[in-house]
């Protein structure tokens, strides 16, 4: 079944043109690999650079530069998809191996969550949220913008239920609690401009942990 929600417009042409950071590229190109009606309209935003790129002479490759391309190349052994991590394969080829991801706790029975990876040149996040069967991600609020993706199972968001493949946004200054689908829980990317801030109890020793990392 296709997603019912998709990314905004400008999330798109970013990522057709070049400019998304990465944690907006990897996010967009997940939601791709569920989506053919936002496949073909970045194939539609991209159509221009197409016939300009055609309409360039080719030039070759100098030897060394492509050696060198496929000596990196020869470096990586392809990722395999992991029994219970429902990520595709062209995600996993561009994060640290599974193994070393380290998973936090969002003191709620059943929710973890791990930091995939930073873009180098800003302040964003690309975060891997799991929600086991009936599991919340508590009440929280957000320091910047955030971008979703569920990519298995379902979570109700403010009365919506979102399935793999949907996209959902929420402001700077959002404040929201998340509810996974009964049965099946749920994966989702979360793509974070700035920190997420847990509320109550759970806000204080939030807080108190980071005071200790500094």
């Amino acid at each position: 079944m296709s997603p019912t929600n998709h990314p905004p417009a400008h999330r798109l042409l970013a990522y057709v043109t070049g400019t998304a950071d990465v944690p907006a590229r990897l996010l967009v190109e997940t939601h791709l690999s569920f989506c053919s009606v936002c496949m073909r309209e970045v194939g539609r935003l991209g159509a221009p650079g197409g016939l300009v790129l055609e309409a360039m002479p080719e030039a070759p490759v100098p030897p060394p530069l492509f050696e060198r391309i496929w000596r990196e190349a020869s470096r990586h052994e392809p990722p395999t998809r992991m029994r219970g991590l429902p990520l595709p394969t062209s995600l996993l080829a561009e994060l640290p191996p599974p193994a070393h991801w380290r998973w936090h706790s969002l003191l709620s029975e059943g929710s973890r969550v791990t930091c995939l990876t930073r873009d180098g040149q800003g302040r964003s996040a690309l975060f891997l949220v799991h929600l086991r069967a009936g599991a919340r991600f508590p009440m929280h609020s957000h320091q910047g913008h955030e971008d979703t993706l569920v990519v298995a199972g379902g979570v109700w968001d403010a009365g919506r239920f979102l399935e793999a493949g949907d996209w959902n946004s929420a402001p700077a200054g959002s404040r929201h609690m998340l509810s996974a689908d009964s049965t099946e829980g749920c994966w989702a990317l979360a793509r974070e401009d700035d920190e997420v801030r847990l509320s109550g109890w759970r806000g204080v020793l939030q807080r108190a942990a980071s005071l200790r990392s500094h």
